[in-house]
């Protein structure tokens, strides 16, 4: 093929036909809360904290720098704990359809909340459930200043501004909620394997769900005020088994 001119390299390129093919490794839901659900369920747990249950016990987290420290398991019986648990259970089953197994029943079995301050962290860990298959979730619920202040936030996403720059001590993920679901290291990257690892930045009312066997952990941050979040495990049972990437791809497209 001779192309002796740019007139004739883009005349071809008209005609060439070209897209790139990712091949997923991981499925995450993030969904974001309206300020009214987060401020109903932030007052609701105001008013049960100083009865509720440890569920320290269960859980692996550093949460202990401060006397108002603490995790508490979420009863539910109580109303507002109910009525979430049955909204979270929606969102499992919005996960579940979009790979494929929307007849997969979805059972939370356990909800708590972390009350972190200046100092607390929670080590890399994944979760536990007693059916093969698994999801978990966060939702952020109270960010101090000094986290809400740093970049990284879904919006700084979406018009492509990111930069989480990490060099100098900038303390750009303190607060923040790291996942891993590879070994990766940098020489891999530049062998154009893709990044296997994320940050992300708390706020109020996002809610991350993703498979229980997802490796996170949480930066330490410090300064005044509570880093609040809320997590729930959940037991599934699938009738189908969900469609590997490329079964969705045809499944989807247009006959």
């Amino acid at each position: 093929i001779m192309v002796d001119t740019k007139e004739e390299a883009y005349s071809l390129a008209k005609d060439i036909k070209m897209s790139m093919v990712t091949k997923p490794a991981l499925n995450m839901l993030e969904v974001f809360l309206p300020d009214y659900v987060t401020k109903e369920f932030n007052e609701y747990i105001d008013g049960v904290r100083e009865s509720a249950k440890s569920f320290s016990h269960e859980l692996v987290g550093q949460i202990k720098s401060n006397e108002k420290s603490a995790q508490l398991d979420m009863n539910f019986e109580d109303k507002p704990v109910k009525g979430l648990k049955a909204l979270l259970e929606g969102f499992t089953h919005s996960y579940l359809s979009f790979l494929g197994c929307a007849d997969a029943k979805s059972d939370c079995v356990s909800m708590w909340t972390v009350h972190s301050y200046e100092g607390d962290y929670n080590p890399l860990h994944d979760h536990g459930v007693n059916t093969p298959t698994g999801m978990s979730c966060i939702l952020y619920l109270k960010v101090p200043p000094q986290i809400e202040k740093l970049s990284g936030s879904a919006k700084e996403y979406e018009t492509g501004g990111l930069k989480l720059d990490l060099n100098n001590a900038s303390g750009t993920t303190d607060g923040f909620t790291f996942f891993s679901w590879g070994m990766n290291c940098t020489s891999d990257i530049k062998q154009l394997k893709p990044v296997q690892e994320s940050f992300v930045k708390p706020e109020v009312g996002k809610l991350l769900m993703f498979p229980n066997w997802l490796k996170h952990s949480v930066s330490p941050f410090y300064g005044e005020g509570e880093r609040r979040t809320l997590s729930a495990n959940f037991e599934i049972e699938l009738k189908t088994m969900p469609l590997l990437a490329d079964q969705k791809i045809l499944a989807q497209s247009p006959q």
